[in-house]
């Protein structure tokens, strides 16, 4: 073969595909920026929109925070990007996500990825709109009451010492992640569904905590249904979780009245439903339960988590709570082992601002997703009907002015004046607006139950450091974050 030859074989070969690939990425970010409204006279955010078809999907699910904070740096507090299959712009700054939050009806409405929305399913909270949305709210709020709380207590407190003294009998490497996940999915269980995963054995209950993990590894994916794709894993962990479901609901519509002396949310749900002379949609009530107990077990798995972690790291902080304890007759002698209430939870006002640094620090959801209902302007740049709309909570709270020494771990920051009061945008863990966080008392709640027993019970060292944390959809350590647990000596 000749040396022309060689030269036209290589370009056929090499050159060419090249080439095509240069030309199908131009193509792609004319088609993209053709997206633009006319009629609006603001440009569209800087950015980028990555591959074709793939967009920039691909670097966010394998970077994850490095991605965020390369673009953040790039590009500000609002950029473009193409993210699962939708042109996106994503927002962060308490006076941008406060326009956003706001704007609820009006200028965006709530639209999670098509993988979300195709495994959470159609009836669920989250993906439902105005008065629909209300309505189901206002039901599942009754659940998450004042005098709903105060029944909360004592189930929370029960599990959590029984946790722990497991805990301390865990030798000298205790992977936390994992145990309290499987914590937290219990008190769930437990109180949301009012399902007893202890009585149905311990292989019930790892199957369950397992096809959720999977479940939730598969949230956001591209939304191809073929075997071995994200989302045909994440829909078949999903059919093993509404299969268990289903058992319970059709148990409780047996017994007719709850065992346990309270109504869990899915009581009331159903209550409701046959107290309105609707026909019951299973299909319905599955996705509700599967939406509760992937919002009451995996964020506060996370926030709880954190909460071990900073306070192994700064041993002072849990010695301000401990005094707080020691003060409130918590801490040792004959009251060490009450019956803790909402009353004495309320007063323990340093003990909740430990929680709130930690979730300032270690936001479980990063953010949420809207689709703009029009073209809206946000800060000099058009956001053009149709697109989706990212809110940041976790680079909210980085930037947000009110916060001095931002990377410190200083819960009197939250003391007085409480900052959320005077700017309720920078400090936002559970959203805002009409769709903040549906659970957020009984999340409150549930981790002070949680920093409590733990200050009062455990010591604790973090054997790997400070742990490198990790967005899969809700924030975790890479590690499981390795710990040694000894019994608390009771002296501070």
């Amino acid at each position: 073969m000749g040396f022309s030859a060689l030269v036209a074989s290589a370009l056929c070969t090499f050159l060419l595909p090249l080439l095509l690939f240069l030309a199908a990425v131009r193509l792609w970010d004319l088609y993209c920026a053709s997206g633009r409204d006319p009629s609006c006279p603001l440009p569209l955010p800087p950015g980028t929109m990555g591959l074709p078809f793939f967009g920039e999907t691909l670097q966010m699910v394998l970077q994850r925070r490095k991605f965020l904070q390369m673009k953040r740096r790039k590009y500000g507090f609002i950029y473009k990007t193409h993210l699962f299959g939708r042109p996106t712009v994503r927002v962060m700054g308490a006076e941008n996500v406060r326009h956003i939050l706001l704007g609820e009806h009006r200028l965006v409405s709530v639209q999670w990825p098509a993988s979300v929305r195709t495994i959470l399913g159609s009836g669920c909270l989250s993906n439902l709109h105005n008065g629909q949305h209300k309505h189901r709210k206002k039901v599942i709020m009754q659940a998450f009451s004042r005098d709903a709380l105060q029944h909360y207590v004592p189930v929370i407190q029960e599990e959590v010492s029984a946790c722990l003294a497991q805990w301390l009998g865990a030798g000298p490497c205790l992977l936390v992640y994992p145990e309290v996940k499987r914590l937290m999915f219990r008190i769930a269980m437990r109180i949301l569904l009012g399902f007893q995963p202890r009585q149905a054995g311990p292989d019930s209950e790892q199957q369950l905590v397992e096809a959720f993990e999977e479940m939730i590894r598969n949230l956001f994916s591209l939304p191809i249904d073929v075997p071995f794709s994200g989302l045909y894993r994440g829909l078949r962990a999903r059919n093993i979780i509404h299969a268990k479901i289903e058992e319970n609901i059709r148990a409780k519509m047996a017994r007719k009245e709850p065992e346990s002396g309270y109504k869990d949310a899915l009581q009331l749900l159903m209550e409701h439903t046959q107290g309105n002379g609707e026909q019951l949609n299973m299909q319905e009530l599955k996705e509700s339960a599967t939406e509760l107990l992937f919002g009451g077990h995996e964020t506060t798995a996370s926030a709880a988590t954190s909460l071990i972690a900073f306070l192994g790291l700064h041993h002072d902080v849990l010695q301000k709570v401990r005094k707080e304890l020691q003060v409130k007759g918590l801490l040792s002698g004959p009251n060490q082992e009450k019956q803790l209430d909402m009353e004495v939870l309320e007063q323990l006002k340093y003990t909740g601002c430990v929680i709130k640094e930690t979730l300032r620090l270690s936001p479980p959801v990063p953010g949420g997703f809207r689709i703009a209902l029009k073209t809206l302007e946000l800060n000099g740049y058009q956001i053009p009907k149709g697109w989706n709309v990212i809110y940041s909570i976790c680079d909210t709270h980085d930037v947000a002015d009110l916060f001095t020494d931002k990377d410190e771990f200083n819960p009197d920051r939250f003391m007085s004046p409480s900052p959320e009061d005077s700017s309720r945008f920078s400090f936002i863990p559970f959203g805002g607006g009409l769709r903040s966080c549906v659970g957020k008392e009984f999340a409150k709640v549930l981790l002070k139950i949680f920093t409590v027993e733990l200050a009062r019970s455990c010591d604790w060292q973090l054997l790997n450091g400070p742990p490198t944390m990790k967005t899969g959809p809700i924030v975790y350590p890479v590690d499981n974050l390795p710990a040694k647990f000894i019994g608390f000596s009771g002296q501070i």
